[in-house]
């Protein structure tokens, strides 16, 4: 029985797939399926069912499971002791962030962290809040960077910066009129919202306050994308809520049917959070010092009024 071989029966559960556990892993799916399969036997234990899609452990494999989570997190604080000792850098780190920033963050600091930290190797995913905080719980993530405050006793959180939102209104809509749109002007049944789980689905919900329940205007759809909700604007009325970091992504024509609100800014509060299990505090050290070093001119890494302080 190695660690390897752990790691593998780890990297399967947390993938639900054979083949893109080997992927995650950089090992062809042969070799992946043939340390299982060894381990396997080792144990006498049949730790995956294998008919079954997703693949899903059984029940005596989910035992193992949890056991070779325990050994693995005891085996990465030995390593991450003898790297602080040595002031180093380097090992495997696994980071995930919210769908509503992964897009337009990743891209400002991932190769720039690569090159500055040649020895980590950087694995990123991206998953809505609630699944970010079961998965640090479970030891399965790091790191995660999402919209805060959670309010989680066993999270920890730092915060990074301020994203601030504007409102984007389809073609012709009456508020386009206006340089700055008041609160009060904003109807609950114009509002494009993100499917459950997203933190600007409550971004617009606070935002119209509304006092009744949607209005039905004939179509009704809730989007798993920001990019799906300002195609759509194109061609039905309303609006939506995009974050200043998705907005140099827009189109210069969109970008012309952007307004602020008026009155305090609203933006929410971005972090780094941890879980209980956390070790790895050089590389998330590092990972939040390339973070900040790389982001944009004009996002605030203060904390300053505003009108919302949402959730993830």
């Amino acid at each position: 029985m190695t660690l390897t071989q752990l790691k593998y029966i780890l990297a399967v559960e947390r993938c639900h797939n054979f083949a893109q556990a080997a992927r995650e892993c950089f090992v062809t799916q042969p070799t992946l399926s043939m340390q299982i399969a060894k381990l396997e036997d080792y144990l006498q234990v049949i730790i995956f069912d294998r008919s079954a899609t997703p693949t899903k452990p059984t029940a005596l494999g989910k035992k193992v499971l949890e056991m070779a989570r325990e050994v693995i997190h005891r085996s990465d604080a030995l390593e991450e002791l003898a790297r602080s000792v040595r002031q180093e850098v380097a090992g495997e780190f696994s980071l995930a962030v919210i769908p509503t920033l992964a897009p337009y963050l990743l891209p400002h600091f991932v190769e720039k962290f690569r090159q500055a930290w040649p020895k980590v190797q950087l694995r990123l995913f991206e998953y809505q809040t609630d699944e970010i905080a079961a998965m640090l719980r479970e030891d399965k993530l790091d790191a995660g960077i999402l919209a805060t405050p959670l309010d989680l006793k066993d999270i920890k959180e730092d915060v990074l910066f301020h994203e601030g939102f504007q409102l984007l209104f389809s073609p012709g809509h009456p508020l386009l009129k206006e340089k700055e749109v008041r609160e009060q002007d904003l109807k609950i049944e114009e509002a494009w919202l993100l499917k459950e789980g997203h933190c600007l689905r409550s971004q617009v919900l606070q935002l119209c306050r509304p006092a009744k329940v949607l209005v039905d205007r004939g179509v009704f759809f809730e989007g798993g994308s920001i990019e799906t909700l300002v195609n759509l604007l194109e061609s039905m009325p309303g609006f939506t809520v995009v974050p200043e970091l998705a907005i140099p992504h827009l189109s210069k024509d969109i970008q012309k049917r952007l307004r602020p609100l008026k009155g305090k800014r609203p933006v929410r509060e971005i972090s780094l959070v941890t879980g209980p299990f956390a070790l790895k505090a050089s590389i998330t050290m590092a990972l939040k010092k390339t973070l900040l070093e790389a982001l944009p001119v004009g996002v605030e890494t203060s904390k300053k009024d505003r009108v919302l302080d949402i959730g993830g």
